[in-house]
């Protein structure tokens, strides 16, 4: 015969569990039951790892899969121990009390012998042990478990569907109750108010930040023995093209779900968190020369809507995570903003210098980028370029053009009655121009793209490549143009497209240690 002794509850009568896996820090969550009315699906759902509602429980914080006895939590083993030693304790002093009453009544005749086996002894109270709810408490959107972690966590306990979505979504929840505060305070409030929509603009980041960062680090963990080590990851994740770089150690690009307009406002809002946690919001030199709407040494701007759209922003980003555990399969959630997302303003065009390039070449380039659909060698219509310039004379335009063109930004071909050539864009010029004129970097994404390369033998098919990336077309074709540019013209798959600057390339050992080379250049 077995006793169980049921094991404590938290006020809301979730139960302690702690995780096997010494490595799944901090290892301490609670399990509640599922919540009533959820209706769980007859087959494991594609998010699913794990049948739920079966004895084993899944770690939420790494993904090991144990019976759920392993999962007990010390504090409960202790517990139990403690029952077990106060109920024995108690029928151990009953049964010797006992004994001496019945010797009292067996010797209750005898003159010689008087056994009084005094008052039935007094039990100490049964031990009470005390449960706390832990501060996040999730619901997971697959099969209804309720459950609570101490950290962000990566799975639901019963299940072992990614729930990152989940942890990040309740922080834009947080922020947006914060934003609805500083809303609310009156005109003489108004630092208060600053302050508050500070702290929710830090938030943000610091959980998009944390959420990139765990995700990471789990993929690290679960690599295959004899794996590399991987580099301290420190503050990698506070800038887009670090992240990048250490995702594409495993061919993913997790800001590859945002548009050109969606990319630039997280960028502008990554930048503008230093500024606010750093710089008591007053703007420094580095970021009045990325926002048109800030000075230096004036108070940055916060507005409620717009942090909220970084939030959402991050969780666009944070989805795309979440898909990436479950092998694709996304959360049901949508990935939409409140308002549309606009890229913000630039600076003047005139203030971005470019090597010799007068302040109407530098314009024409910026224009040119931001039109182009695909970023290859597009075709520049003359009226468009007038009447893009209205305010520019045509001697003026054709002297432009002829600076572009001296430095290999654009092909011309010129025509007897014609005051401007015919133009077509090259590569150069998007690897230069993008930066400024859309906040991607050409020069980061080409070492996300050596990274996949090397990894591969053979023939590399550019419409496979660019597959693998997810990038749109006009992200993908400057990065790899700038790729091909470093592998010997002879193994570079010219012709037989429209789309893109070449079919695919081929690498022998000397193409892989220059383009090893090349990234350890480029990376920052």
């Amino acid at each position: 015969m077995q006793l169980g002794i049921p094991l404590p509850q938290t006020p809301d009568g979730r139960v302690y569990r702690y995780s096997p896996n010494e490595h799944a820090h901090p290892r301490h969550f609670v399990m509640g039951s599922r919540v009533e009315g959820f209706s769980l699906p007859e087959a494991m759902t594609p998010r699913m790892s794990h049948q739920p509602g079966v004895p084993e429980t899944v770690c939420p914080y790494s993904g090991v899969v144990a019976p759920d006895n392993d999962f007990t939590h010390p504090d409960d083993l202790a517990a139990a121990r403690k029952i077990v030693e106060h109920a024995a304790r108690a029928d151990m002093q009953e049964a010797i009390h006992g004994m001496f009453e019945d010797l009292g009544r067996k010797f209750s005749g005898s003159k010689s012998i008087k056994i009084k086996a005094g008052p039935r002894p007094v039990h100490k109270p049964v031990p009470r042990f005390v449960r706390s709810d832990l501060l996040r408490e999730l619901i997971c959107d697959e099969c209804g478990r309720d459950y609570g972690v101490f950290a962000i966590s990566l799975f639901c306990p019963d299940c072992g569907a990614p729930n990152i979505h989940l942890h990040f979504a309740r922080e834009v929840m947080l922020v947006r109750d914060q934003v609805k505060l500083a809303h609310g305070l009156g005109e003489d409030q108004s630092e208060l108010a600053y302050r508050l929509l500070g702290n929710a603009h830090e938030d943000v980041l610091t959980a998009f930040e944390a959420t990139l960062k765990t995700v990471y680090l789990h993929k690290v963990a679960i690599r295959p023995a004899g794996s590399p080590d991987a580099k301290t990851v420190g503050n990698a994740f506070q800038n887009i093209g670090r992240g990048q770089q250490r995702f594409a150690e495993f061919d993913f690009d997790p800001y590859a779900v945002l548009s050109p307009a969606a990319l630039a406002v997280l960028t502008l809002n990554i930048q503008k968190r230093h500024v606010i946690g750093h710089n008591l919001g007053v703007a420094d030199a580095a970021f009045a020369e990325h926002a048109a709407d800030s000075r230096l040494g004036e108070t940055v701007p916060l507005v409620g809507d717009e942090i909220l759209q970084f939030a959402e922003i991050g969780q666009m980003v944070v989805n795309g995570l979440d898909a990436w555990l479950a092998n694709g399969s996304p959360p049901p959630v949508e990935n939409s903003t409140t308002k549309a997302i606009v890229a913000p303003p630039t600076r003047e065009t005139a203030a971005v210098k470019i090597g010799e390039l007068g302040p109407l070449a530098v314009k024409i380039g910026l224009w040119i980028a931001k039109e182009s659909t695909h970023g290859y060698s597009d075709f520049i219509p003359e009226d468009e370029l007038i009447a893009a310039f209205p305010d520019a004379s045509l001697d003026e335009l054709a002297f432009a053009v002829a600076e572009l063109s001296t430095d290999d930004f654009i092909n011309t071909t010129s025509f007897v009655a014609k005051r401007l050539p015919r133009m077509t864009s090259n590569a150069s010029l998007y690897i230069t121009f993008d930066p400024y004129a859309l906040g991607g970097d050409p020069a980061v994404d080409v070492v996300t793209l050596v990274d996949t390369v090397l990894a591969k033998k053979g023939t590399v098919g550019v419409e496979e490549l660019h597959k693998e990336t997810g990038w749109p077309l006009r992200r993908f074709n400057p990065a790899f143009a700038y790729l091909i540019s470093q592998i010997e013209e002879r193994r570079v798959l010219k012709g037989g497209t429209n789309e893109y600057p070449a079919r695919g390339f081929y690498l022998n050992d000397q193409d892989r240690v220059e383009l090893h080379r090349f990234a350890s250049r480029m990376r920052p």
